[in-house]
């Protein structure tokens, strides 16, 4: 099953949210609340995590873009067994 991975509210206001790196590359395999992605807010850094186990299928946001709450930014192919 696909899961996205989306921009969580990071409740910034008017501040432009940044995609500052992308910690894997596509196709590689993440386990459920591994470190997948870090977004920038000035002064701030914000790390998201993989809400399932799978593997990075697509990155549709690149480093450096930026990104509204609830933006789709990549995608995980789901392996977890209850899923």
């Amino acid at each position: 099953m696909r899961v996205p991975i989306t921009v969580p509210d990071l409740r910034s206001g008017n501040e432009i949210v940044r995609i500052s790196g992308w910690l894997i590359d596509e196709g590689d395999l993440v386990i459920a609340g591994d470190l997948v992605v870090e977004l920038l807010i000035p002064g701030l850094t914000i790390d998201i995590i993989a809400d399932t186990t799978g593997r990075l299928t697509e990155i549709l946001r690149p480093v450096d873009s930026a990104v509204q709450v609830g933006d789709v930014i990549g995608w995980l192919e789901s392996t977890a067994e209850n899923e």
